[in-house]
């Protein structure tokens, strides 16, 4: 019980905290920006612990890519400085890979199950990267390999959240659909990034929607890996 309560604490904290920073961002204020990033992902973090600590679901892998995320929000507070943002970007990829560990191990063996239907879902993310690549490819320059590689491990993420269908129910299982979700979202953030970032033409309001973006991708996926625990553990 006591669990459960710190549990609601955190997400409360984390939804507060989340709301604080998108008023950071409509206001201007580099302090509320500055204060608030920071805390998102360990707020997610504890979230998570409580979360799954109490059903012995825990998974080490998923709060280490929550701590890498937390430390690219960091580095990408100064993302007009090029290295920090290199920093920020290898902290994000290494996020990602701990959560493609984590989904394989998850999957084991059940991966053969994977139905035919489900290769439709890929749709959604290819159409994104047709949109969106040709709008930032050209001002990659010496980014490009970087670029290209983290765009490999992020889609391969996206790979590992889809073919979590085979070891659960259906699509519209919501501890499939809020993983599946979080990890497009987590492409579609960082393909503003990507334009903004590389692209001829800024996007107006960038920030706001990377981060609201990137704050529900997060919590998608580590929600729907709680709700996997709780009703399939």
């Amino acid at each position: 019980m006591i669990e459960k309560m710190i549990e609601y604490l955190f997400v409360i904290l984390f939804c507060l905290d989340s709301i604080l920073h998108i008023y950071g961002i409509l206001k201007e204020s580099k302090n509320l920006i500055k204060f608030s990033k920071p805390l998102l992902m360990p707020l997610l973090a504890l979230y998570y612990a409580f979360g799954t600590f109490a059903i012995n679901q825990f998974d080490v892998l998923i709060v280490f890519a929550l701590i890498f995320g937390a430390l690219g929000d960091t580095f990408l507070l100064s993302q007009e400085n090029e290295k920090y943002f290199l920093i920020g970007m290898v902290a994000f990829l290494l996020g990602h890979v701990f959560y493609i560990i984590s989904f394989s191990l998850y999957l084991g063996g059940d991966i053969l199950r994977f139905p035919v239907y489900g290769f439709l879902l890929v749709i959604p993310v290819i159409v994104l990267v047709i949109i969106a690549f040709p709008k930032f490819k050209k001002g990659l320059g010496s980014m490009k390999i970087p670029v290209f590689v983290y765009m490999g491990v992020i889609i391969l993420m996206h790979v590992f959240a889809l073919l979590r269908l085979s070891k659960l129910p259906g699509l519209y299982c919501p501890c499939f659909f809020f993983v599946y979700l979080g990890s497009f979202l987590f492409i579609l953030s960082d393909s503003i990034i990507a334009i903004d970032q590389f692209g001829e033409s800024k996007i107006k309001n960038m920030r706001l929607y990377i981060m609201i973006t990137y704050i529900l991708a997060q919590f998608f996926i580590v929600q729907g890996i709680i709700l996997t625990g709780i009703l399939f553990g």
